[in-house]
């Protein structure tokens, strides 16, 4: 699929405008010296360790930009980092100053006299009070990029606290903290996020991002969902559409009213993000082309290609804009020692729905489940991950993707043909690639489902007896409801080490050289504020297999 015309002209000639423009380094009590900066191209995306080349460049001492002719505040929708490397970590924000603006301009009008377009200033310092600036400089906020700012700030420090801001004219954005993840053979004695997933605006109070900012996490894994496209609600839970989203205009909008909450700003500002996307960034149970209703088949593909460029517009990724080809969003990181991690992509290259996406599917009579063919994942992501399973050193080797791997079949009844039950062979691929290649400490994090859960896999043959090969642990929705109903899925039923199909909240883990201990946190949605609980804790032990509750 190619993207219309009009977008794929500005893309391509913004492909890289997130590389930074300007960074400097201070030494304590010195000038300016050398620091890290990439001249290659290649990103964590192309699965491939993102390295950096020295450069040079001064803290700039120039005016901060102008902020002549805005209207108001522009950084109404926050700020976040994310993506992080050793020496390097994106910065992201996006200048709005009308929240209800109609043309998807975020009401930001004509750049000031005399520049071509929107420019901003951004700020990394060693402290909160900005009395040790690390580096600083300034970065365009393009106007057919939505006025997204993407900073690559690299020459950092690996494994270190850092706090940035950014500042137009007389307006500064709130203050927020990143980290650098520590170098690739570092001895790391500890790793503590969560992951998330599926946030409903109108679903409920996000008070989950209330517990998380409080939270001492190293980093946050968004798993998908982060908009949905439906329009409606009340109140404050409202999202200021009278359709679902079909152009640029739209997912712009649908984004300012889920980013405005404070709540979810709040968790951007304590650490980094790294986030992918599922369905509903597009529509619904999207798959690789395919829209969700035959009779969208025409606009389907001019949809699409919004919804991309509003997904990046609205994250700090480490990935370039999209193109005719679409959006490169699968990539890795390391945790020093401790962690091989992938993130994947499992809605843009996969086979679409078995058999008309039943509720449930009728295994005997969908033999399309069986084409060996089919794929979750595309034949290049697939190749890439299990090439990396295969040559992982580390000692936990984490997976962070959308849908559920363990088999959740009742007899003949596939209950969701869009979870991995409807992508059998991939899955069983998988599941060998772990096995044959004697991967150990396998974990795999979900979101999607609207539940809670965990579970060891096995071999699609091996039956509830046979060897583990790897653990996958399912995080509610933030605020989205339960989608299976009650007294469906008994967990012995299937082998579930945990399930609670009524809560929402979030996954938060501590990982160590010896153990992975996870919490579900459960946080009441009804309310704007509420106290976050522990719901259940389990525990894997390195080089052993198997979840066990603690």
């Amino acid at each position: 699929m190619g993207l219309p015309d009009d977008i794929a002209a500005v893309l391509e000639s913004r492909l890289r405008m997130h590389r930074r423009r300007f960074l400097g380094l201070v030494a304590a009590g010195a000038g300016a010296v050398a620091v890290g900066c990439s001249d290659d191209e290649s990103t964590a995306g192309a699965g491939a360790t993102t390295s950096t080349q020295a450069t040079t460049a001064p803290v700039t001492q120039r005016p901060v930009p102008s902020g002549h002719g805005l209207s108001g505040d522009p950084f109404l929708l926050g700020v976040s980092s994310g993506d992080p490397l050793p020496d390097s970590v994106i910065l992201w924000t996006r200048l709005v100053t009308d929240l209800d603006d109609q043309t998807g301009t975020g009401g930001i009008g004509e750049p000031p006299p005399g520049a071509d377009e929107w420019a901003v200033r951004w700020e990394v310092a060693s402290d909160e009070k900005f009395e040790k600036l690390v580096a600083s400089g300034d970065e365009p906020a393009p106007a057919d990029l939505g006025h997204s700012v993407h900073v690559d700030v690299d020459g950092l420090e690996p494994d270190t606290w850092y706090w940035y801001r950014f500042r137009i004219g007389d307006h500064t954005s709130p203050v927020a903290r990143t980290r650098t993840t520590p170098a690739p053979d570092a001895d790391v004695d500890r790793l503590r996020f969560a992951f998330a997933s599926c946030q409903l605006r109108s679903g409920g109070y996000w008070t989950a991002y209330d517990a998380m900012a409080e939270d001492d996490l190293d980093v946050v894994f968004h798993l998908g969902d982060y908009v949905y496209e439906y329009p409606g609600g009340e109140g404050d839970l409202a999202v200021p559409l009278d359709t679902e989203p079909q152009n640029i205009g739209d997912y712009r909008r649908l984004y300012g009213a889920y980013k405005r909450d404070p709540k979810i700003q709040a968790a951007h500002t304590r650490c980094p993000w790294i986030v992918t996307w599922d369905d509903h960034e597009v529509e619904n149970n999207v798959a690789g082309a395919v829209p969700e209703k035959d009779a969208d088949r025409d606009t389907f593909p001019e949809r699409r290609a919004a919804a991309f460029q509003a997904f990046w517009e609205h994250h700090p990724l480490r990935i370039d804009a999209p193109t005719d080809d679409g959006l490169h969003l699968y990539r890795s990181f390391t945790y020093g020692d401790l962690a091989d991690i992938w993130v994947l992509d499992g809605r843009q290259y996969r086979s679409d729905q078995a058999c008309g996406d039943k509720i449930p599917t009728v295994a005997s009579e969908c033999a399309e489940l069986d084409d060996p063919k089919r794929t979750m994942l595309g034949e290049e992501q697939e190749k890439w991950l299990h090439d990396g399973l295969a040559k992982a050193q580390r000692t936990w080797k984490v997976i962070a993707q959308q849908t559920v791997v363990k088999a959740l079949v009742i007899g003949d009844l596939v209950l969701n043909v869009d979870q991995w039950d409807g992508y059998p062979a991939a899955r069983r691929r998988l599941l060998e690639a772990i096995a044959d290649g004697g991967v150990d400490n396998v974990v795999v994090l979900t979101g999607d489902i609207h539940a809670a859960g965990a579970a060891d896999l096995r071999l699609p043959d091996a039956g509830q007896e046979g060897s583990i090969v790897a653990s996958e642990l399912v995080c509610p929705g933030i605020s989205s409801p339960g989608l299976i109903p009650d007294g469906l899925v008994d967990p012995s039923t299937f082998g579930l080490v945990h399930a609670n199909l009524k809560t929402n909240g979030y996954v938060r883990c501590e990982v160590t050289p010896e153990k992975w201990k996870a919490e579900f946190i459960d946080v009441d949605i009804s309310v704007p504020t509420a106290p976050a609980k522990v719901d259940a804790t389990l525990e894997l032990t390195a080089g052993e297999h198997g979840l066990k509750a603690v």
